[in-house]
C-alpha cells in the first residue's frame, strides 16, 4: 500500500500548500487545521477549527484505530520519505524500544493540553487570582495564519531532526513513538477501536513477512498468533502487512478491541512463548534515561522557545546517543548500524567520537539548564512587580517602599545571571538578548532608576540594533526623561521604520494625551497609508474619528470599519464599533443591524448585551431594550455580579437638551 500512501500524503501537501497560497493571495482564511489550535481552545475558550478537526481525529481513530497517522499526517510523509532514502543505501534502523520513553508522548499531550484547564480552575483558585474564564467563542478564520507556526528558519533543522535522525537513531516512526504529543492520545484511543487488522483462522502460516513489512515496528506475526489480531497501539493501520502476506491471510476488519484483551490472556501469551516482548533499557536504565529525556527537553525547549514538536523529537534523539554511549563503555561489543563503536573490549574510532559527543552534550544541556533555571526564576519575580506602567511613567512618580521593590531587585540579579554570557551573564547562548533588556529596563523603571534603564537599552540598541520593543521602551523613558524631545524621536524612528505598528499607536496615543487631537488623528491617518491592511492603524483611526471626528469623522469611521470587517469579518467588536458610528450618525436601523450581528457571534458576552439594549433604547424601541437589559442582567449575574463590572442599566434620564446618539 506504499504507493497509495504516499499519493494520499503527498495530496494533503498539495491542500497544505493550497492553503496558504490562498491566504497569501486573500489575505484572510480558514484557521489553521492543525491540532496544537486546540491549545488556544483549552486555554481561552475559542473553540477553533484545529480543535474541532483534533477531536474528529481523536474520534475517528477510537473507532477505526490510527488511521490517520498513517495516511493523514504530513510528518509521516517526511519520515517514510527519509526512510525511503535510507532505504536505497541499505540502511534500515533498527527499532529503538523502551517502556518509560513511550510515555512522553502521552505526558507531552497531557502538559499541552490538560494541564491549562487543570490550572485555570484547579491549581490557580488556591494559589493566586483565577483568570475568569471568558466564555465559548468560535473563531473559523484568521488574518495571520502563520501566528502560532515557527518562521522558515526552523524548516532545516526539523526536516533534519524529526525526519532523517529520529529514523536513523529511534527506528522508523521513531518520531511518532517517542516524541509526537498528538499521538499521546492517538494511542490511548487506538485500543478502543474495533477496526483493526485481523487474521483469517487457519490461514497463517507464521512467516514473519508481515512483521518484516510493517514501518510501525509492530510485531506482526506474534500478536496474531496470541490474539488474533494487532493490539499494539502503535499500529498505524498502513495495510502493509496486509498486502504482502504470501497467504492473504490478513485482512482489516471489526472485532474485538485491543482493550477488551485481558492481562490475564497477554500473560499467557508471554508465558507461552508467542509473544516475546524485548526492549533494550533494563528497569534502572529505564528510570535514569526517563529523567535525562525530561532534562534534555527542559533545556532544549527553554532555550529559544522553540516549538514543542521539534524540542521533543531532540530530546528523543539525544536520549538515544547517551543511551548508547553508555553501552559502548558498558558492553565488550557495540555498534551503530554497520559502524563497530566497541569491539572485543577495544574502543574503536567512532566509538571514542559518540562518547566525546554524548559528554559535550549532556554538558551543554547541563548548562543551557542551568541558564534556564536562573531565566525562570527571575521571571517569578518580576510577575510580582505590579505597578502599572501608566504610573511608573508619569510625571512626578515616586518609588512605592513594598516588598514589591525587594521582588525587582532580585529579578534583575536573576536576569544578569540568565544573560548571554559575552553580557556577563550564563547562557552560552544569546537566547533572550532583546528580552531580558527590555525587562531589566523596566524593573529599573519601577524602582526609579530611569537613567540605569536608558543606558541598559541604549547599549543594547548599540550591540544589538534598533527592534520595535526596545524603540518602545526607550520612548516610554523618554517622556520622563525629556518630554519635548518625544514627538521628534518617534518620527526620526517611524521614517526609519514605517511598519512598526505598535510604536506608531504609541505615537498616535501620545499626540492625544499631550498634543492634540487632531495630530493624534493626522498620524493615526499616516500608520493607515504605511500598512494600508494593517488592522491597528485601521481600528486606531476609526476610534478616534468616533469619539472626536464629529459627523463627517462618524461617516468616516463607519467606512474605516467596514474595511476592517472585510479583513476579519467575524470580529464582534469591530461590528460594535461599527455599531456605534452609524448611532452617532442617525442610521439606527443599520447600527441595530451591526449589533445583532456582533451579538450572535458571543451571545454571551453582557456587555455587548447591554449596549445593544442601549442601543435599542436610543433608537426608541424600548420592549426590545428591556428585554435586551435583562438578558444582560441574566449574563452579567452568571459572569460573576458586581466583580465582572458595574451593573447593566439605561443611562439615568435628564432634564434639557435630548443626548446625542450613541452608547
Amino acid at each position: 500500500m506504499e504507493r497509495w500512501r504516499f499519493a494520499v500524503l503527498i495530496f494533503i501537501q498539495v491542500l497544505i500548500i493550497a492553503h496558504v497560497v490562498q491566504w497569501l493571495i486573500t489575505g484572510t482564511t480558514v484557521a489553521p487545521i492543525e491540532p496544537s489550535e486546540s491549545i488556544k481552545t483549552v486555554q481561552t475558550g475559542v473553540i477553533t477549527v484545529g480543535f474541532i478537526f483534533f477531536v474528529v481525529a481523536i474520534g475517528s481513530t477510537m473507532i477505526l484505530g490510527r488511521f490517520f497517522c498513517g495516511w493523514g499526517c504530513h510528518i509521516m510523509l517526511l519520515q517514510d520519505w527519509c526512510g525511503r532514502l535510507l532505504d536505497k543505501v541499505n540502511i534500515r534502523p533498527r527499532p529503538f524500544r523502551s517502556r518509560l520513553l513511550r510515555l512522553m508522548p502521552l505526558a507531552l499531550a497531557l502538559y499541552m493540553f490538560v494541564w491549562p484547564v487543570a490550572h485555570r480552575f484547579i491549581v490557580a483558585p488556591w494559589i493566586e487570582n483565577a483568570p475568569k474564564w471568558p466564555g465559548w467563542s468560535f473563531e473559523a478564520t484568521t488574518t495571520n495564519f502563520w501566528a502560532t507556526f515557527p518562521g522558515l528558519m526552523m524548516a532545516i533543522p526539523f526536516l533534519l531532526v524529526c525526519g532523517f535522525l529520529t529514523i536513523y537513531l529511534l527506528g522508523m516512526k521513531g518520531y511518532c513513538t517517542y516524541a509526537c504529543p498528538y499521538g499521546g492520545f492517538f494511542a490511548p484511543a487506538e485500543q478502543v477501536a474495533p477496526v483493526r487488522i485481523r487474521v483469517r483462522e487457519d490461514s497463517c502460516q507464521h512467516c514473519g513477512v508481515c512483521t518484516a513489512a510493517c514501518t510501525s515496528n509492530v510485531k506482526v506475526h506474534q500478536e496474531i498468533e496470541s490474539f488474533g489480531t494487532v493490539v499494539d497501539p502503535g499500529c498505524m493501520k498502513c495495510l502493509d502487512c496486509v498486502t504482502v502476506c504470501p497467504e492473504d491471510a490478513l485482512y482489516l476488519g471489526l472485532g474485538k478491541p485491543a482493550i477488551m484483551i485481558g492481562s490475564d490472556q497477554r500473560e499467557a501469551a508471554v508465558a507461552s512463548g508467542k509473544l516475546k516482548p524485548k526492549f533494550d533499557l533494563s528497569w534502572p536504565e529505564e528510570i535514569v534515561f526517563a529523567v535525562i529525556a525530561v532534562g534534555l527537553l527542559l533545556s532544549i525547549r527553554g532555550a529559544y522557545s522553540l516549538p514543542l514538536l521539534f524540542a521533543s523529537g531532540t530530546a528523543a534523539c539525544g536520549t538515544w546517543i547517551v543511551w548508547k554511549a553508555w553501552r559502548v563503555v558498558r558492553d565488550r561489543n557495540a555498534s551503530l548500524h554497520r559502524t563497530p563503536l566497541k569491539r572485543d573490549g577495544r574502543l574503536r574510532p567512532a566509538g571514542g567520537g559518540l562518547l566525546v559527543f554524548a559528554v559535550l552534550l549532556m554538558g551543554f544541556s547541563g548548562w543551557l539548564g542551568t541558564a534556564n533555571i536562573a531565566a525562570a526564576v527571575a521571571f517569578r519575580y518580576d510577575d510580582r512587580v505590579l505597578i502599572p506602567p501608566s504610573i511608573v511613567f508619569s510625571e512626578g512618580y515616586v518609588v512605592p517602599e513594598s516588598d514589591m521593590m525587594a521582588d525587582a531587585e532580585t529579578s534583575l540579579e536573576w536576569y544578569d545571571r540568565a544573560a548571554f554570557i559575552g553580557d556577563g551573564g550564563w547562557s552560552p547562548i544569546p537566547a533572550y538578548r532583546e528580552m531580558i533588556s527590555v525587562r531589566k529596563a523596566w524593573l529599573l523603571s519601577a524602582m526609579g532608576r530611569f537613567d540605569d534603564a536608558a543606558a541598559e537599552l541604549d547599549d543594547t540598541v548599540e550591540r544589538l540594533g534598533m527592534t520595535e520593543d526596545l524603540a518602545m521602551g526607550r520612548s516610554r523613558l523618554l517622556r520622563v526623561q525629556d518630554p519635548r524631545v518625544v514627538d521628534a524621536w518617534y518620527g526620526d524612528v517611524l521614517d526609519r521604520h514605517p511598519s512598526w505598528m505598535r510604536l506608531r499607536d504609541e505615537r498616535v496615543m501620545w499626540r492625544f494625551e499631550q498634543l492634540s487631537t487632531e495630530s493624534a488623528i493626522e498620524e493615526a491617518r499616516a500608520g493607515v497609508e504605511a500598512m494600508p491592511e494593517s488592522l491597528l492603524p485601521l481600528r486606531r483611526l476609526a476610534v478616534l474619528l468616533v469619539d472626536h471626528g464629529g459627523p463627517e469623522g462618524w461617516l468616516e469611521s463607519a467606512e474605516i470599519t467596514e474595511r476592517t470587517l472585510l479583513i476579519e469579518p467575524e470580529n464582534p467588536n469591530a461590528l460594535r464599533a461599527l455599531a456605534l458610528a452609524r448611532a452617532k450618525s442617525g442610521d439606527f436601523e443599520r447600527a441595530e443591524i451591526a449589533m445583532r450581528k456582533a451579538v450572535a457571534l458571543v451571545p454571551d458576552d453582557w456587555q455587548l448585551r447591554h449596549h445593544f439594549a442601549l442601543l435599542l433604547y436610543e433608537r426608541g424601541s424600548m420592549m426590545a431594550a428591556e428585554a435586551a437589559l435583562a438578558e444582560a442582567l441574566r449574563l452579567w449575574e452568571v459572569a460573576g455580579g458586581e466583580e465582572a463590572g458595574e451593573r447593566p442599566a439605561f443611562p439615568t434620564p435628564t432634564v434639557g437638551p435630548a443626548r446625542p446618539p450613541g452608547f
